[in-house]
């Protein structure tokens, strides 16, 4: 990042439109090519220099804040550009609360009054942990995502459902994760990972492929997280039962700031062409998850 700032003519919300700028601890907007754009500079212009950075397309705005350090006078000229904008504009806020958060498609006055809350917890310090919660099948099953889909199929199969099955399997497999156990390993080691599945999203395609056979438990950066989120795959596998739950979790990536990941999982029983147990796992990254965030 450039440690000084460079002379800028200072552009109020009124008078910009489509384009990137950061506002500063006095509420002026700066241009955005004064932030150098690696991790480090970034970092520094949200903690040290207190900014929130906006971006603005013909039909979204996006606003990235440090929420225990981004200055009251930012935060202000933020809210006081959503409140110009046109109501129907889609707002995505994006603000670090020990870790990274995304929550999109909000309106410009639900963005507001959201900015207003996590203001509240300017001082307080959030459990970086995971977080897992059982919840009942019932919960996936009148809903139209890919967990219901993923359900209703292995239940019209008798829960004898296959991966062999290459037809009906494919419609699963971009977003699943399939574990089959490993004798030599005594554990559950990775047999598919989907390009489009929860884990590839989060870690990256260079992780999905190198997962491969590994063990589940020990194949992501974050063992924390893995101790959590691996331990119900065997008892699918010796109960025969689908188990669904919802997680929220800090995951931490080499390289990266860390991530808030909220997301729902069917977990089902399965077998493969030789009639070997096998677990397949797929996930819903979303907010709307049984585990409270931001909780007073």
């Amino acid at each position: 990042m450039s440690s000084q700032r460079k002379t800028s003519k200072p552009v109020t919300g009124e008078q910009q439109g489509v384009g990137r700028w950061w506002i500063d601890d006095s509420g002026r907007y700066l241009r955005h090519s004064l932030i150098d754009q690696d991790r480090k500079a970034r970092r520094r212009a949200f903690d040290h220099l207190r900014m929130v950075e906006v971006i603005v397309d013909p039909h979204a705005i996006r606003l990235r804040w440090d929420v225990s350090q981004a200055a009251i006078s930012a935060m202000i000229a933020a809210a006081h550009l959503l409140a110009i904008s046109k109501p129907d504009t889609q707002v995505h806020l994006e603000f670090f609360w020990g870790a990274w958060n995304r929550e999109f498609k909000y309106t410009t006055a639900s963005a507001i009054a959201r900015i207003a809350e996590t203001a509240h917890f300017r001082t307080i310090t959030p459990f970086k942990g995971t977080k897992r919660v059982v919840c009942p099948v019932s919960t996936i099953m009148h809903e139209d995502g890919i967990l219901a889909h993923g359900f209703r199929m292995w239940e019209r199969d008798g829960a004898r459902f296959s991966t062999a099955d290459v037809d009906k399997f494919a419609t699963l497999a971009p977003y699943a994760l399939v574990l089959r156990q490993d004798p030599q390993k005594d554990a559950l080691v990775f047999q598919h990972i989907g390009i489009a599945s929860g884990a590839a999203r989060i870690f990256g395609s260079s992780w999905a492929k190198s997962a491969l056979g590994r063990r589940c438990d020990r194949s992501q950066p974050d063992f924390e997280f893995e101790d959590r989120v691996c331990s119900p795959f065997l008892s699918v596998i010796e109960d025969g039962e689908p188990i669904v739950d919802h997680v929220r979790a800090v995951i931490r990536r080499p390289g990266h700031d860390p991530v808030w990941v909220p997301y729902q999982r069917l977990l089902i029983p399965a077998r493969d062409r030789f009639g070997a147990p096998l677990v397949i796992s797929l996930c819903d990254v979303r907010q709307d998850v049984s585990i409270a965030f931001m909780a007073a």
